[in-house]
């Protein structure tokens, strides 16, 4: 487990808004039916704001739309559909999906570039969390169902 007193001030850059979607504490398992979404702004190593929405339910482009103006730099999410992964980086969001955990554990663990610990990976998902070709559900979709063998 990954325990630190605080974020250090060398880890992470200038200025920074990151959004994560929340339930319970810990990461929203899917992020395109989340009902709160937490923003929070670091800058010369420091949090400098925090603030949580409670999001509607939004199409994929009302969604995206609505991080976009929140002025958020990086996302971290657990599951996330395909087209809303697309429409947030095309609006300059980077994606980082795949992730679990405590939301403040993985909030340090981003700012001290941590987050491929495997204690932050969703279960059945593993490599560098990019668009979902480390986790079992793709592989599970070149299995062929006859021989149980990659197609």
């Amino acid at each position: 487990m990954l325990i630190l007193d605080d974020w250090h001030t060398h880890c992470i850059s200038l200025g920074v808004t990151i959004a994560i979607p929340v339930s319970q504490e810990r990461i929203s398992p899917v992020l395109d039916t989340a009902a709160r979404l937490l923003l929070v702004t670091r800058q010369h190593g420091r949090e400098v704001g925090r603030k949580e929405l409670v999001l509607s339910p939004l199409p994929v482009e009302g969604l995206a739309s609505r991080v976009a103006e929140l002025r958020v730099d990086v996302l971290l999410c657990a599951a996330i559909s395909e087209p809303l992964r697309q429409a947030l980086e095309k609006s300059g969001v980077r994606v980082k999906p795949h992730l679990c955990g405590e939301v403040e554990a993985v909030l340090r663990a981003y700012g001290c570039r941590q987050l491929g610990r495997d204690e932050f990976r969703m279960p059945g998902c593993w490599g560098n969390h990019s668009g979902g070709k480390g986790c079992r559900h793709w592989r599970a979709a070149r299995i062929n169902p006859v021989g149980g063998k990659e197609a």
